[in-house]
C-alpha cells in the first residue's frame, strides 16, 4: 500500500468517526452520513487427511461516507483486502484480482429541480436495458460501477440523459484473470405526450477490450421506444426496437432486439404479456428483459418468443396467488446445427404466498422443458415463517434445483432451520446436500448467527459447509464458490 493510500484510508476511517460523534448535533447544516464494514473470512482444507493443506485467511475492509449539503452530495468508499495466501484464492472469488488498496467509489452529486449530475462513479441504465444496463447485484456480488460523469435534465414534456465513462465487466475479468478496461458512451431522450403516452429512443458506443487477440471491439446499438402508463386506469403498455453492430476482429455482426409487454390490472388480479425477440444481440453492458423468470438463467443473445402471467392478491384470505407459461425458442433454420427447433423450451411456474395470523409460507415451482434436447429442469422453493411468544420466529427453508436428461441427473438440495429473537437477531442452522451422477452424495452443514445490539450495527458469523452453486437474481447469473470454514462480518453504520 502506498503512502498516499494509506493517507486516504486513515482519512475515511477519521472522518467516520467524527461524524459518528456528531451525530446527535441537531443544529448543522449539513449531513454526514456513512458505513464501516469488516469482513473475515477462514477457508478450511480441501483434503480431510491434511487440516492444514490449503487453509488461507480472507480479510476485507469496506469504509464508505457521505457529505449532503443544500444540493451537493459528495461520496466516497476505499476498500482494504488482504488474502494470508494469493496462490490459494479460489478461482471464483471475484475479489481475487483487486490490489490491496482501492478508492472503488468517488462521486459529486448535484441534484437540482430540473438538473441532475454527477462527477465520479455511478450506475446506469437506458430504457429496458437493450442498450445499456451497468447495474449493482448484492445478491451476486456484482459491484462495478461506470468511472466517468452522467447528467439528466427533465423538462416538462422532455427527459434528457446523457452518461459516459469506463467500466469493466467482474465475471469476465475473473474468468481471464485480467481487468477489462472498456468504455461506454450514450443517451436517451423521453417525450412525454397526451394521454398518458411517451416515445423515445437511446444509444450507445462500447469500445471493448478483445479477450484475443489484443485489441478492441466496438458495438453501436440504438433503439427506439414507446408506450403507456395508467392508460384508462388499468392498462400499462410498453415497446422497445432495437439494432446492434458489432465490429470485431475479422467481421462485423448485426442483430436486433425487440421487447413488447402489456399489463392490465383489474380488482386484484394482475395480468402481464410479454414478447421478446432477440438476435445476435447480447454484449458486456446490455441486460434485456428476459420474459422469463428472474431467479432462473436465460441467454440473451439469440431466443424468441411469449410469457403470460397472472397474480391474485386476494385479502380476505391473505393469499396471493402467481403463475406463468411461456414457449421459447432461437432463431435456427433448417441447415443450423440442430435443426430448425433445437432450442425449443417450455417453461411453466406457479407460486403461492399466504398469510394467516402468525403463520407466513411462500412456495413456488418452476418447471422447464427442452423438448428437443431431451432435458429438464425444476426448481422448487418452499420458505415457512411461525411467530413463537412475543418476537420469536421459527423459520424453516426447502430449495431445490433439478436437471435431468437421458445419461445424467444434477440436483442439489438445501434445507435451512432457524430461530431469529426480535429485534436481537437469528440464529439459523443450515443443511444441504448434493446428488450427482457418478458422485457420492455429499452433505453440508453450517450455522449462522446474527446479532443486531442496534439498528446501526450488524455482527454476523457463520460456521461450516455451503455448496455453492448456481445463483440467479435480475436475470443475471454466476457460479457461486463452494466454502467451508468461518466467516465473520461487522457493519456499523452512523
Amino acid at each position: 500500500m502506498t503512502r498516499a493510500s494509506r493517507l486516504l484510508a486513515a482519512a475515511l476511517l477519521l472522518l467516520a468517526a467524527t461524524a459518528a460523534a456528531d451525530d446527535d448535533d441537531a443544529t448543522k447544516s449539513y449531513r454526514i452520513f456513512g458505513q464501516l464494514t469488516t469482513e473475515i473470512e477462514r477457508n478450511q482444507a480441501e483434503d480431510e487427511d491434511d487440516p492444514n493443506d490449503g487453509d488461507y485467511t480472507k480479510f476485507k475492509q469496506l469504509a464508505s461516507f457521505n457529505i449532503e449539503w443544500s444540493r451537493l452530495t459528495i461520496g466516497a468508499q476505499g476498500e482494504y483486502l488482504y488474502y494470508s495466501d494469493a496462490e490459494l484464492i479460489d478461482p471464483l472469488d471475484l475479489d481475487r484480482l483487486r490490489s490491496d488498496f482501492e478508492l472503488r467509489k468517488y462521486y459529486i452529486d448535484y441534484k437540482g429541480s430540473k438538473l441532475k449530475g454527477r462527477l465520479g462513479t455511478f450506475y446506469s441504465s437506458l430504457g429496458r436495458g437493450l442498450t445499456l444496463y451497468v447495474q449493482k447485484n448484492d445478491v451476486l456480488g456484482l459491484d462495478e460501477p461506470i468511472h466517468g460523469a452522467t447528467a439528466e435534465l427533465t423538462l416538462k414534456h422532455l427527459e434528457l440523459s446523457v452518461v459516459g465513462g469506463e467500466v469493466n465487466d467482474p465475471l469476465l475479468s475473473n474468468q481471464y484473470s485480467r481487468n477489462f478496461d472498456d468504455r461506454v458512451y450514450g443517451g436517451r431522450a423521453v417525450v412525454r405526450l397526451p394521454l398518458d403516452l411517451y416515445v423515445g429512443g437511446s444509444a450507445v458506443r462500447a469500445e471493448l477490450e478483445r479477450t484475443f487477440p489484443e485489441g478492441t471491439d466496438e458495438i453501436d446499438v440504438w433503439s427506439v421506444e414507446a408506450g403507456g402508463l395508467g392508460l384508462w386506469g388499468v392498462l400499462d403498455l410498453a415497446g422497445e426496437w432495437s439494432e446492434i453492430e458489432k465490429d470485431e476482429f475479422t467481421r462485423v455482426k448485426e442483430g436486433w432486439g425487440r421487447y413488447v409487454s402489456a399489463a392490465a390490472y383489474v380488482g386484484p388480479v394482475s395480468i402481464l404479456a410479454e414478447y421478446k425477440d432477440y438476435f445476435n444481440f447480447s454484449y458486456r453492458y446490455n441486460l434485456p428483459p428476459n420474459a422469463g423468470r428472474a431467479d432462473e438463467s436465460y441467454d440473451h443473445n439469440d431466443v424468441k418468443g411469449p410469457r403470460l402471467l397472472v397474480s391474485a392478491d386476494i385479502v380476505a384470505t391473505g393469499s396471493i396467488v402467481h403463475g406463468s407459461y411461456a414457449r421459447f425458442n432461437s432463431h435456427k433454420d433448417p441447415s443450423s446445427p440442430g435443426g430448425t427447433n433445437g432450442d425449443a423450451q417450455v417453461e411453466w411456474y406457479a407460486g403461492l404466498e399466504q398469510t394467516n395470523g402468525r403463520v407466513y409460507f411462500q412456495g413456488s415451482y418452476f418447471d422447464r422443458d427442452w423438448s428437443d434436447r431431451g432435458i429438464q429442469q425444476h426448481h422448487t422453493i418452499g420458505d415457512l415463517h411461525i411467530g413463537v411468544g412475543g418476537s420469536g420466529e421459527i423459520i424453516a427453508g426447502y430449495d431445490e434445483r433439478v436437471e435431468e436428461a437421458a445419461y445424467f441427473s444434477l440436483g442439489t438440495t438445501r434445507t435451512t432451520l432457524g430461530y431469529s429473537l426480535s429485534p436481537y437477531g437469528t440464529a439459523t442452522l443450515r443443511y444441504a446436500w448434493e446428488d450427482r451422477t457418478g458422485f457420492d452424495r455429499e452433505d453440508f452443514w453450517g450455522a449462522e448467527i446474527q446479532y443486531l445490539p442496534t439498528r446501526r450495527l450488524t455482527v454476523t458469523v457463520f460456521g461450516g459447509s455451503d455448496p455453492g452453486g448456481l445463483v440467479c437474481a435480475g436475470g443475471q447469473c454466476r457460479i457461486e464458490p463452494r466454502f467451508k470454514g468461518l466467516r465473520g462480518n461487522l457493519t456499523w453504520r452512523f
